[in-house]
């Protein structure tokens, strides 16, 4: 197996196409090249050829895992859901993941922990609603609900309710007004049940809103 061209890749402004008996075989960075030895007129075996081409994939997919974790923090699900669309293997993403865990890129704990300070300084939500955008994000189960306790006690979970309860009963208070009182209760239940309260935190601040 004859390298019979080496020329400037798109796939990025230091990468190098590499071609084998005159058909595409791989990309390499030069970095690749220069460790391999790589240039017209080499002779390569089909073992070698695997090596480059499997070194240079893992080399490109970790430049792209770091650079979209650039932008943002993302789980470990979200990363290898990325790598697997840009074209890379689940076992590629799947190296590349382990090594930026490794390295304390990629920490799903603390990817939890910051969203859920993150969403609670938004618009009050319960726990229900906490952990489903943690599991969408594809956090594991046990890290959810340890990060649930970190930051969401009992007492938290009912401040929060009462606070979304007379906020929407402000801004709607022409709907409720028009109302009977189990009428209004229910609509109230169904709201703060709909923001991830369970039903027991939201009939308690229901009854306190609505005596």
């Amino acid at each position: 197996m004859l390298i019979t061209k080496i020329g400037k890749s798109r796939k990025g402004r230091n990468g190098y196409a590499v071609y084998i008996d005159e058909a595409l075989s791989f990309h390499a960075s030069e970095a690749m090249l220069t460790k391999f030895g790589l240039r017209r007129g080499v002779q390569l075996d089909q073992e070698t050829v695997e090596e480059i081409a499997s070194a240079s994939s893992m080399e490109e997919a970790r430049a792209v895992a770091v650079n979209l974790i650039s932008y943002r923090p993302r789980s470990s699900k979200e990363l290898s859901d990325k790598l697997k669309q840009k074209g890379f293997s689940a076992e590629i993403a799947c190296d590349v993941i382990r090594h930026l865990q490794d390295v304390n890129l990629v920490n799903d704990l603390e990817f939890a922990r910051m969203l859920v300070r993150d969403k609670l300084r938004g618009k009050p939500m319960g726990r229900a609603m906490v952990r489903r955008k943690l599991l969408e994000k594809g956090i594991g189960f046990q890290i959810v609900e340890r990060v649930l306790k970190e930051y969401i006690s009992e007492d938290d979970e009912r401040e929060a309710a009462t606070r979304l309860a007379a906020k929407k009963l402000k801004l709607s208070r022409s709907r409720f007004a028009d109302l009977d009182t189990s009428r209004r209760r229910k609509r109230m239940m169904d709201y703060l049940v709909g923001r991830g309260f369970s039903a027991e935190v939201a009939l308690k601040t229901v009854r306190t809103v609505f005596p």
